[in-house]
């Protein structure tokens, strides 16, 4: 089989590269920014004294962190170009359970907007995010919210959950559950457990869970508003908050992601002009990884692509901008 009909299949886009970023090291400098409710935001930095430079703001996907292979790829080449990266964990996301009892969730905004405001006080240089997986979910949601007080300079979402309930439908499916279901729970329930040894007023339930539909009924329902899964998903997919975005933002998504069905993608009716959304064949889910020989040049012609799309939205132009990569490509549906 030929080397690019294997990035065809969906899971081994989705999870080689998990095996291919050993090497890749970022190095972080771990700084702790303090939440309105007196709660605490871990944040790994690269380039952190360099205030002049742009930042790039990574908000990572479910049971996600500075660690994940997408986040050392994008803050790794943010390293290298001079620019300043840092990836905020999501509360119980840094190895150490936080001091609410709150979780992070795919319609959790509050603790975002925090962040990008706290973050741009710190220099006058552009500003800039990325979101991954539940974490584009969460970005897009937010600037639904805050159209044009999102104060960021562009954004962009990679492998979306754009319905969340589509999604959460395909995890539960075939292969799927007993991959990517059964990878976050395993770490989903002994945190709950540890939550539960923390606070008195939740509750773990010693009980059997395969699917995050079962997870989100019994643990994120008891810590938030949400009536049930269903009511979660509903009020949290950002698809209904495309159209309200003013920030400049480019949308990735890969036709053979396993987690987010091409049905669940919006319409063009449904972004808004401030959108260019950008699909390709392959990718997996968060994946994309492409033919080249070189190893370290597959992995991080991601951010490099990434970081080109900054670069031309604000006009910076301090390094030579690369092609587009030739398994990217503006999508036919969104011409």
């Amino acid at each position: 089989m030929k080397p690019a009909d294997l990035l065809l299949n969906s899971h081994f886009n989705t999870i080689l590269p998990i095996y291919l970023t050993g090497d890749i090291q970022p190095n972080y400098a771990r700084k702790r920014i303090e939440t309105p409710d007196r709660d605490f935001i871990d944040c790994d930095w690269v380039n952190f004294d360099r205030i002049d430079q742009p930042l790039v703001i990574l908000f990572h996907g479910t049971e996600g962190s500075s660690k994940s292979h997408y986040a050392k790829r994008i803050m790794y080449y943010l390293e290298q170009i001079g620019w300043r990266g840092v990836v905020p964990h999501f509360r119980g996301c840094s190895e150490e359970i936080n001091l609410r009892l709150r979780f992070y969730h795919a319609g959790e905004t509050e603790d975002v907007a925090s962040i990008i405001k706290n973050l741009s006080q710190l220099s006058s240089a552009p500003i800039f995010a990325i979101g991954v997986s539940i974490g584009g979910n969460i970005l897009l949601k937010y600037l639904g919210e805050s159209k044009a007080n999102s104060g960021l300079n562009a954004a962009i979402a990679v492998s979306t959950p754009f319905d969340l309930k589509l999604s959460a439908e395909a995890m539960a499916n075939g292969v799927n559950k007993h991959i990517y279901a059964k990878y976050f729970l395993k770490s989903l329930l002994p945190k709950m457990q540890q939550y539960a040894s923390r606070f008195d007023n939740f509750i773990y339930i010693n009980k059997k869970i395969d699917t995050l539909d079962e997870f989100n009924n019994l643990y994120l329902c008891q810590v938030t508003n949400f009536t049930d899964t269903l009511d979660y998903y509903q009020k949290s997919s950002c698809k209904q908050f495309l159209k309200y975005i003013e920030t400049p933002t480019m949308i990735l998504q890969a036709r053979n992601d396993p987690l987010v069905p091409v049905a669940s993608w919006p319409t063009k009716d449904e972004l808004s002009k401030q959108i260019r959304f950008i699909s390709t064949r392959s990718g997996g889910h968060a994946g994309f990884i492409t033919t080249n020989s070189n190893r370290k040049g597959a992995l991080l012609k991601l951010p490099r692509f990434l970081v080109d799309y900054f670069k031309k939205t604000t006009r910076i132009e301090n390094e030579t901008l690369t092609t587009t990569p030739n398994n990217i490509t503006e999508s036919k549906k969104y011409a």
